[in-house]
């Protein structure tokens, strides 16, 4: 019985070999443990689905070059929420440059052992970026058998002294205090006056993201020449005293020129109990 597949004569001993494959046990197995939950249509999908996915995960080594190895990443269109689990989030695994010839020649130089450290942890979280995921720290200190402080400090040295930002997982999703990804964009921005296109393209930020900080500095420097504190600011704004004092302190670094306030009336100190907001 051929089950509607029509096979040439002498075909038949091999009707079933090409069919011998991941997607059909994994059919089987959806039809065995979970009977009259799948329908043919849906379980023959779901297996295909899935064989995709292994496929991605586990490509041939015909695809991998000397030094090369296979890491799994977040997907940079993937951000975290509250209490998001990474198995909620979506994965992209990727090709990296563990070791590569360049790196071979450089620690031939004696004294060369830093800087080859250094271009290896920026080239890692460079080329996760370009293939569509984003790294942590973690990530690379588990790739290079780094301590998590270690890569920290690599990277935002390299940062300061650059002015170029590492697209990293911290700074893309806006994880955690990094106040580095603020300076930068901020100073482009303000500084520089480079426009918002260009400063996201730099920092590997939506324009969105780049309007978001700058704008934030603003309010908070607007609120710092009508006289606030820094306590004042951070209940007028709704920000954190620690966000509140970063921004005071890029404000003080950059010495970017008191806004004008053309006409003079808004007031955002807190007012006392019964009194209206000037304004």
């Amino acid at each position: 019985m051929t089950m509607g597949f029509r096979y040439s004569p002498g075909s038949y001993p091999y009707q079933a070999s090409d069919r011998k494959t991941f997607k059909s046990a994994l059919c089987h197995l959806l039809q065995v443990e979970f009977p009259a939950t799948f329908g043919p249509m849906v379980t023959d999908l779901f297996a295909q689905k899935i064989d995709e996915l292994y496929e991605r995960f586990h490509p041939p080594r015909s695809r991998f070059k000397p030094g090369q190895v296979l890491w799994t990443g977040v997907a940079i269109d993937d951000p975290p929420s509250r209490h998001k689990r990474i198995e909620d989030t979506r994965l992209v695994p990727v090709i990296l440059d563990l070791v590569t010839v360049r790196d071979i020649e450089q620690l031939q130089t004696k004294g060369r052992g830093i800087p080859v450290r250094l271009a290896k942890i920026v080239r890692l979280f460079e080329q996760a970026h370009e293939q569509g995921a984003v790294l942590g720290h973690a990530d690379v200190s588990l790739l290079l058998n780094m301590s998590i402080s270690r890569i920290s400090t690599h990277v935002l040295s390299h940062e300061r002294e650059t002015g170029a930002l590492i697209p990293r997982r911290g700074t893309i999703h806006d994880m955690g205090r990094s106040v580095t990804h603020k300076a930068i964009i901020c100073y482009k921005s303000l500084v520089e006056k480079k426009p918002t296109s260009q400063v996201a393209q730099e920092t590997f930020h939506s324009p969105d993201d780049v309007e978001h900080y700058v704008q934030c500095l603003r309010r908070i420097q607007l609120c710092r020449d009508k006289g606030l504190s820094p306590e004042q600011i951070a209940h007028a704004t709704g920000h954190s005293l620690a966000l509140v004092q970063e921004y005071l302190d890029l404000i003080e670094e950059f010495r970017i020129p008191p806004l004008p306030d053309p006409e003079g009336k808004e007031d955002f100190r807190p007012k006392k109990q019964g009194e209206q907001r000037g304004g």
